[in-house]
């Protein structure tokens, strides 16, 4: 997990939990632009949803994508694949230094503003990714954490560990004990065999 998610994470509990986010943790400027995207992944758009974004620069979020209740997971894919192609071929043009044809590309001109370089947008091409939402999946993970926080609570605080810790399962797992991702990472925490192994898990 990367550290700007982590911060997004542990920020988002903050204000969950009451806490004002600085006395948790530090909020450098240069990471607010990816806080803010991270906390919208987790507060505003659920796992019907998603954003087509810019791996790079958080800031910039070409859109929204919304999918139907009902669509398979190829349908599903086959809408974020024309959307990310949609945006890869506005940032083609912008970068050859021509002026924006129609509203799509001069919202991305507008995304990255008048006085971004044509070399940049040409990078970005390749920077389109999206993000699945996880607002519906964070809310459930919420509830679940009930059953399991005072537990964990009175272990971290009888080992003298960092109390914050308690929130990572927040984002690995959602307060799941049965999540399994696909490279084996399993439970609340998401430790991998090796690693379980090395610390007596089963």
């Amino acid at each position: 997990m990367g550290i700007k998610w982590l911060c997004a994470g542990v920020l988002l509990l903050a204000g969950q939990m009451g806490f004002a986010a600085e006395e948790l943790l530090p909020r450098p400027p240069e990471l607010q632009p990816d806080v803010n995207f991270w906390i919208r992944v987790y507060s505003e758009i659920s796992t019907n949803e998603g954003f087509i974004h810019d791996q790079r620069n958080l800031a910039v979020v070409y859109e929204t994508v919304h999918f139907a209740a009902d669509a398979s997971p190829h349908e599903r894919q086959a809408q974020v694949d024309a959307a990310r192609e949609r945006y890869q071929r506005a940032l083609r043009f912008l970068a050859t230094g021509g002026a924006p044809q129609d509203a799509g590309e001069q919202r991305v001109r507008d995304l990255w503003g008048e006085a971004t370089p044509a070399a940049r947008l040409a990078q970005a091409v390749d920077d389109v990714r999206f993000q699945l939402g996880q607002s519906d999946r964070f809310r459930a993970g919420l509830i679940r954490a009930g059953a399991w926080e005072p537990h964990i609570a009175a272990t971290i605080a009888s080992l003298g560990l960092p109390p914050e810790i308690a929130a990572l399962p927040h984002v690995e797992s959602s307060f799941d004990p049965e999540a399994y991702s696909k490279v084996g990472a399993a439970g609340l925490w998401q430790f991998i065999p090796g690693t379980g192994s090395n610390y007596g898990l089963k």
